[in-house]
């Protein structure tokens, strides 16, 4: 039995009322092998969307960039394995299994993965 997820994947929508839980790590694995396969070297997937919050799950293989952007609202960024550069114009912080970032979304940062890496994106609302 896959406990993962199947493409195509449709969120979970947060609007309505609901309790969902997720395989984090089986889905990061399945995600690294579509990277893998990438020639961009990242796959993520939506889990959930609302008007309050959304919730990504990315993977990266090691090398690879996601190069300068801003996010939609106030975002955290909290590694599930590997080890990430989150980059701002004044900040360079290593993340590592555990750790975390918080921003605004006025913040441009770009994300570079020393390691293969996964990732979950938590992006508030604008409420």
């Amino acid at each position: 039995m896959n406990t993962s997820f199947e493409r195509p994947y449709r969120p979970v929508d947060l609007d309505i009322s609901l309790t969902k839980s997720f395989p984090l790590m089986s889905m990061a694995e399945k995600l690294m092998e579509e990277a893998t396969s990438a020639t961009s070297g990242r796959a993520s997937l939506t889990l959930a969307r609302g008007d309050e919050l959304t919730l990504v799950l990315a993977a990266l293989k090691a090398g690879t960039t996601l190069e300068e952007h801003s996010a939609p609202a106030a975002a955290a960024v909290v590694t599930l394995s590997g080890n990430i550069i989150f980059t701002t114009s004044t900040d360079k912080i290593t993340l590592e299994q555990g750790d975390s970032v918080t921003f605004t979304a006025d913040i441009l940062h770009s994300v570079y993965a020393s390691e293969d890496s996964a990732f979950l994106i938590v992006i508030g609302g604008s409420s």
